[in-house]
């Protein structure tokens, strides 16, 4: 018999409902505000309102309590240390229904359950995400700085090394001529005079029949 018990069964299982509380709830108090359809919402509502009514006496029994619905100590201690001193001065009325609308497809009324009062940490979590997107951009840019001062360096390395080279190269003096290569320029230069000095036909012949290496 159900005297007195207006609970809705939400159209699930024992097992599958009381998970789905339990979850549902455990997202209430660690995002303060969530979207759900509106049948959903006031039976969770319920579940919410007595537990932060439960963890108004910070005692080990309440803990206990609110454990078994919760089933993670970290959302436990958030309830009894963040959430329940906010509502130090209220009795009732710890959570808000808003209607958002319709939901496209089955027409199930949503709407958007929240505490009445929340902690603010959107400032500080945007702080957090602009540092972290900050520092890799800082690594980044102190990579290219060292990978640029290194190509530079290796540049002047190269640079002072060509100029080295060529100063050695410059500085190789010539080696002087031999007795017999100077012998036989000497030759080819009175050759050359005498054959200036013949003309006509002689002088062509001399021209074709003389040897390059003579010269």
């Amino acid at each position: 018999m159900r005297h007195r018990k207006s609970r809705s069964k939400l159209s699930m299982m024992t097992a599958h409902r009381n998970a789905f509380m339990r979850n549902t709830v455990k997202n209430l108090f660690k995002y303060q505000k969530i979207t759900i359809i509106l049948a959903r919402a006031k039976e969770v509502r319920r579940l919410a309102e007595k537990l932060i009514t439960l963890s108004k006496d910070d005692t080990v029994f309440a803990r206990r309590r609110a454990y078994s619905v919760l089933a993670d100590r970290d959302l436990v201690g958030k309830l009894f240390k963040e959430i329940s001193p906010l509502f130090k001065e209220r009795t009732s009325g710890f959570t808000r229904i808003i209607p958002i609308g319709f939901r496209r497809g089955d027409g199930a009324s949503l709407c958007i359950l929240e505490l009445t009062e929340k902690k603010i940490v959107e400032k500080k979590a945007k702080a957090k995400k602009e540092k972290a997107k900050e520092e890799p951009a800082k690594a980044a840019a102190e990579k290219l700085s060292k990978a640029e001062v290194s190509k530079e360096a290796k540049k002047e390395e190269h640079k002072k090394e060509v100029h080295g080279e060529e100063t050695k190269i410059k500085a190789i003096p010539k080696s002087k001529p031999t007795v017999a290569e100077e012998k036989r320029t000497e030759k080819a230069r009175s050759e050359d005079k005498k054959a200036s000095q013949q003309r006509g036909f002689m002088k062509n012949l001399r021209g074709l029949f003389r040897k390059r290496g003579d010269r």
